[in-house]
């Protein structure tokens, strides 16, 4: 039967930072593609820093978050082919610009040219739309050189500089104390370098800074499944869904801290909506699910979400369990001898 933690553990495993690459495209085979997306005016003159680069798939599936440099490039790294788009705001620009592209199997590099219109004085009047859900009003008044240091850590982190990522990261948020992605980054940073009383401490800063910054919520609330603390982590990752209702990492850790805290419902539900998503990567909802179903009593149910699991991912982290339990329900199953 289920092992409690066990599951936690795994989800911990799943952490999936700023820059994570291409996640969940289904029907695809891996491949390894540098994707430069440059943003410009008409005049082909770079439209410059502190512009967000929302990257998700054609289905809109959030894949990476970035903002451009001084020369108005930023890149992402995209390891399945298929459809994707960009959607490009902020301060030095008109509205959001959105382009659809595709990446094909074969493609080693891409660029992408997304051209925007500056917002002038006049236009800045006439439109006061708030800024997205997912970038604070505190984003768009972050000193240039508190930008500076972050894209610093941004080239360090694609580069695995850890430390180096991290430095700069903290350099930004003591320029900028009010800096809640800077906070965000620097946790991850700390997780990846083993240092998880770091880490859980920018996080918390971070979502004290704005509680609508999806990462954020997302990264505090696998710790908080770490600690066994699922109330609050489920209260977290319910924010995160309000701004990105599609990520298949957040539904995941959702499915985890309801299995955890005995929502056997509410963990079959989380992973029968994750399953209807492109959720390649991400079968560990069909081994919870099969786990809530045991738990339940529904054993065909359950047999049923193993098999898929394996249909998904047969060479999977949790393939040598899921297949233990499938023998193990198939031997239930077996009429006991007279």
């Amino acid at each position: 039967m289920f092992r409690s933690g066990w599951v936690t553990a795994i989800a911990i495993a799943l952490l999936t930072p700023l820059f994570c690459a291409g996640q969940a495209i289904s029907n695809s085979r891996n491949t390894n593609v540098n994707v430069m997306v440059r943003v410009v005016f008409e005049n082909e003159r770079p439209a410059g820093d502190r512009i967000r680069v929302f990257l998700a798939t054609g289905a809109g599936v959030p894949v990476a978050d970035s903002f451009t440099n001084q020369d108005g490039r930023t890149s992402f790294n995209i390891t399945f082919a298929g459809e994707y788009r960009v959607e490009v705001s902020g301060s030095p620009i008109i509205g959001t610009t959105t382009l659809n592209f595709r990446v094909e199997d074969m493609d080693k590099s891409k660029t992408i040219f997304v051209r925007v219109k500056p917002k002038v004085e006049e236009a800045a009047a006439a439109s006061k739309a708030p800024p997205t859900a997912a970038t604070s009003a505190a984003e768009l008044k972050v000193p240039a050189e508190a930008h500076k240091a972050f894209q610093k850590g941004m080239d360090a982190w694609q580069h695995n500089d850890f430390a180096k990522a991290a430095e700069d990261f903290e350099k930004a948020t003591t320029i900028y104390p009010q800096y809640d992605q800077a906070f965000n980054n620097l946790g991850v940073m700390y997780y990846q370098m083993h240092e998880l009383d770091k880490a859980r401490a920018a996080f918390e800063k971070s979502v004290a800074l704005n509680d609508k910054n999806a990462d954020a919520n997302r990264n505090l609330a696998r710790m908080l499944i770490h600690d066994g603390n699922y109330k609050r982590a489920d209260d977290l990752l319910k924010k995160s869904l309000m701004i990105e209702p599609l990520n298949p990492v957040t539904l995941t850790l959702m499915c985890v801290a309801d299995i955890e805290s005995g929502d056997y419902d509410g963990a079959v539900a989380t992973a029968r909506k994750t399953h209807q998503l492109p959720h390649e990567g991400y079968a560990l909802v069909h081994f919870v699910a099969g786990q809530a179903y045991e738990h339940k009593g529904d054993l065909q149910d359950a047999y049923t979400e193993y098999q898929t699991y394996l249909q998904e991912s047969p060479t999977g982290a949790e393939a040598p369990q899921v297949r233990g339990a499938l023998a193990r329900l198939q031997a239930s199953a077996q009429p006991s001898p007279q």
